[in-house]
């Protein structure tokens, strides 16, 4: 019983709150119909203006030479040799010696930096090179703060920087350092120290 009261809450619930999905915008209502639109002037006899051609860019602007596999060899680029990415009307295309790049234009040969493009047996009618590249940024960097080490030798300051040993306040005096109850300050440096047994 509970079960299906929760259900049906759940189901009400989202019924009420849910929003509904946006339609896109090309869909048309049922009730609309795109007939009901009449073009007056062909109604009435007017002829339609003529369509206006679209005016024919030049291939030099619709073709960018982004890069080439240029052959190392006169003989290897004699033999037809070697790669070009061409970006034709924004596209870049990975095109081959011989094959065609754009309508009849085909990819006569590739040198360094230019790729010569044309008819087949004729001579090149179109020649892309590849942009320069773009002047390295330089800049400069501000002055280095001088360091506070002294390369070489102790620096001027270390003098006026060093304290005088610390000295016992008067009546008292200095034990000096025990290990095992023999002041090591007693024994000899390079001889070894005998400790006494009980």
């Amino acid at each position: 019983m509970w079960l299906l009261l929760g259900g049906s809450v759940a189901y009400w619930g989202l019924q009420l709150f849910a929003r509904p999905l946006a339609m896109p915008p090309s869909a048309v209502p049922a009730g609309e119909a795109r007939a009901t639109q009449v073009d007056l002037g062909r109604l009435l006899g007017v002829a339609p203006p003529e369509p206006v051609a679209a005016p024919e860019v030049a291939p030099s602007t619709r073709l960018r030479l982004l890069g080439v596999v240029a052959p190392k060899s006169a003989r290897a680029a004699d033999a037809g040799e070697g790669v070009a990415l061409i970006e034709v009307d924004g596209v870049p295309r990975t095109v081959r010696v011989g094959a065609v790049v754009d309508g009849e234009l085909r990819l006569l040969r590739v040198d360094t930096r230019s790729a010569s493009l044309g008819l087949v047996g004729q001579a090149p009618t179109q020649v892309l090179e590849i942009s320069p590249p773009a002047a390295p940024m330089t800049g400069s960097l501000p002055p280095a703060a001088p360091s506070p080490v002294v390369l070489g030798g102790n620096p001027p300051a270390a003098a006026e920087q060093m304290q005088p040993p610390v000295q016992p306040p008067q009546g008292q005096t200095m034990r000096p350092p025990m290990y095992g109850g023999v002041p090591l300050a007693a024994s000899a440096p390079n001889q070894p120290q005998m400790l006494q047994q009980r």
